[in-house]
């Protein structure tokens, strides 16, 4: 008897009876080693926030998810949401990026993928908020043209915002490595777009408006941070003095933008 997953096994395995949930910590080395051995990019780590999701059907895995953090600067999308740099640096926590998305190579049944997809993205904002204590109102997804055309994030209602240039960033510096890829975004609700580009302190980011994420602050900004800290003066007492003034305050106001 086969062991795959096919088109003339459909009625065995009916959609209604397809579960998304996230992965249980048991499960989690089993998750990272069926990515590392069937995704094309492999697999090594989600830095960051980060959830990882697995498609049962009939009580048999047939898809892995892995959402992170969102890419830092992205043109395209930051264009479609209108948003300033400063309120990017505030926001961008309620973006998530789709990094990873397995089908298992047993499986092969129409319009699995994007209803995979779809059943994921319906639970993806309340198990952030579950997690992180914050929602995803918008999502993303790199997608290499030269191996798939994304057609289940056009059926589960993403749009292709185009192309990327070919850069990636490593500690606050891009590279080319020529590697295009079509970028897709999805807002999970509709006022999405609004709600990330508004000038105003709105009640949904009160709990997360002052954090920044401090890997992605440049060289340029840590010296300028540095160099106004070096213009406040010091009114502590000379003696028992161990560390500097500079040094405690940076390290505070990393702390702070980081969420402590």
């Amino acid at each position: 008897m086969s062991n795959s997953l096919s088109p003339n096994s459909l009625d065995r395995y009916r959609f209604d009876t397809l579960v998304v949930r996230s992965v249980e910590p048991s499960e989690r080395s089993r998750w990272d080693e069926e990515m590392r051995t069937h995704h094309y990019l492999g697999f090594k780590a989600m830095p960051g926030e980060s959830i990882r999701y697995v498609a049962l059907l009939g009580g048999r895995w047939v898809a892995l998810l892995g959402w992170g953090s969102a890419a830092w600067s992205n043109r395209h999308r930051d264009r479609l949401i209108g948003w300033t740099i400063p309120q990017r640096a505030r926001r961008l926590c309620y973006l998530a990026n789709n990094l990873r998305y397995l089908i298992l190579p047993e499986v092969s049944l129409p319009h699995l993928a994007s209803k995979v997809l779809a059943l994921c993205l319906h639970r993806l904002s309340s198990d952030w908020e579950d997690r992180y204590g914050h929602p995803v109102v918008f999502v993303e997804t790199f997608v290499d043209p030269s191996r798939f055309a994304g057609t289940c994030y056009k059926a589960a209602g993403f749009q292709d915002l185009g192309e990327t240039r070919g850069y990636r960033r490593n500690a606050g510096r891009y590279h080319y490595h020529g590697e295009v890829k079509r970028i897709f975004v999805r807002p999970l609700r509709k006022d999405a777009l609004r709600l990330l580009s508004s000038p105003d302190n709105l009640p949904l980011f009160h709990a997360k408006e002052a954090l920044v994420p401090v890997k992605a602050l440049t060289h340029q900004d840590i010296q300028c941070l540095m160099d106004d800290l070096s213009r406040t003066s010091d009114t502590r007492k000379r003696r028992g003095i161990r560390h500097s003034r500079i040094s405690l305050v940076a390290t505070l106001v990393c702390a702070i933008l980081s969420g402590a």
